[in-house]
C-alpha cells in the first residue's frame, strides 16, 4: 500500500468514462437531487497506484464520504484500499445508498453506528387522476412567471433559499417546472427532471402551499408529474428525507415504492 497515493480533482477532470463505470455499478437510478446538488460541491480525489488510476472518491464539506469507486483490476484489494483511504483522510462518517453495493458493504465493515437518511423510490403502479385536485389546473409554468414561482418556494420550503431562484431558473429554461392552480392561485408546485446520465429516469418533486397541505395535492401533483413521464417515454423516480413522513406518504399514496434506502454510517478504522 505504500505507492498508494491520491491527488485532488476539479469536477470536470472526473472522467465521463469513470463516472459512466461507476453509475454502471447501481442497482437502481441514484436519486438526481442528491447527485446535482450535493455530490456535485463535493471535492474529488483520485486514487492512484503509481501511475495507475485506482478508483475515485468524494467528500463533503463536513469531510463526509459521498461516493467511493474503484476499477476492476482493483476490487479484490477493496477492503484494504478503502480502509486505507478513510484513514488517511480522516474520514469518520460516511453517507452511502443500498443501490451502491460495493461501497455499501465496504462500509458496514468497520461501521459503529448506522442512521437511516433518506428513501429512494421508483414507479410501482399507475394511478388515476386524483380527485384531490378537484377543479384546480395543472399545466406547465412559463418563464414569466419566475418571480412567482420564487416566492411561492420561498414561502413555502425551509433553509435560506439561496438557491431557489437559480433552481427554479434551470427549470423553467428546460421546461421542468409545472404548477397547480386553484383559479388563480398558485398552490402546488412540482418539478419533473430527466436524469442526464441515467436516461430514461426523470427526478419528481413537489412542494405545496402550507396553508394547502393535508388535502391530498402532493400526491396528485405527483400523479400528474407520472402522466407526464409516461407520455414522453420516461421512468419516474423519487426520494425523501426518512424524517418527512407526509412526503412518504404522499408518495406512495401516488404509486411508487421504496426498495432501497440512504443511509449514514459513522466508522472505525482502528
Amino acid at each position: 500500500m505504500t505507492t498508494m497515493t491520491c491527488i485532488q480533482l476539479e469536477p470536470p477532470d472526473v472522467t465521463q468514462r469513470s463516472r459512466d463505470r461507476y453509475l454502471n455499478t447501481l442497482v437502481a437510478p441514484m436519486d438526481g437531487m442528491w447527485a446535482s446538488a450535493v455530490v456535485t460541491q463535493a471535492t474529488f480525489w483520485e486514487i492512484q497506484d503509481g501511475d495507475q488510476q485506482v478508483g475515485y472518491f468524494c467528500v463533503g464539506s463536513d469531510n463526509d464520504l459521498l461516493r467511493f469507486h474503484l476499477e476492476e483490476d482493483y476490487l479484490a484489494r477493496a477492503q484494504e484500499i478503502f480502509r486505507w483511504t478513510v484513514s488517511a483522510h480522516g474520514i469518520q462518517r460516511v453517507i452511502t445508498s443500498t443501490i451502491e453495493p460495493l461501497y455499501f458493504s465496504l462500509c458496514l465493515d468497520i461501521q459503529t453506528g448506522i442512521a437511516l437518511h433518506s428513501y429512494l423510490f421508483r414507479d410501482h403502479k399507475r394511478i388515476e387522476r386524483s380527485s384531490g385536485l378537484g377543479t384546480a389546473n395543472f399545466r406547465k409554468a412559463e418563464k414569466a412567471e419566475l418571480g412567482d414561482f420564487t416566492r411561492f418556494y420561498r414561502a413555502n420550503t425551509e433553509g435560506s433559499g439561496d438557491w431557489i431562484e437559480g433552481f427554479l431558473q434551470e427549470r423553467l429554461n428546460r421546461e421542468e417546472l409545472f404548477g397547480l392552480y386553484d383559479r388563480q392561485q398558485l398552490i402546488a408546485t412540482g418539478e419533473c427532471i430527466p436524469s442526464r446520465h441515467q436516461a430514461p429516469s426523470a427526478d419528481l418533486g413537489m412542494v405545496v402551499a402550507q396553508s394547502f397541505r393535508g388535502r391530498g395535492l402532493g400526491s396528485s401533483m405527483l400523479i400528474q408529474l407520472k402522466n407526464h413521464c409516461y407520455e414522453v417515454g420516461w421512468k419516474p423516480i423519487c426520494s425523501c428525507a426518512a424524517d418527512n413522513g407526509a412526503s412518504k406518504r404522499a408518495i406512495e399514496k401516488a404509486g411508487f415504492i421504496s426498495e432501497h434506502r440512504m443511509v449514514t454510517m459513522t466508522l472505525d478504522v482502528r
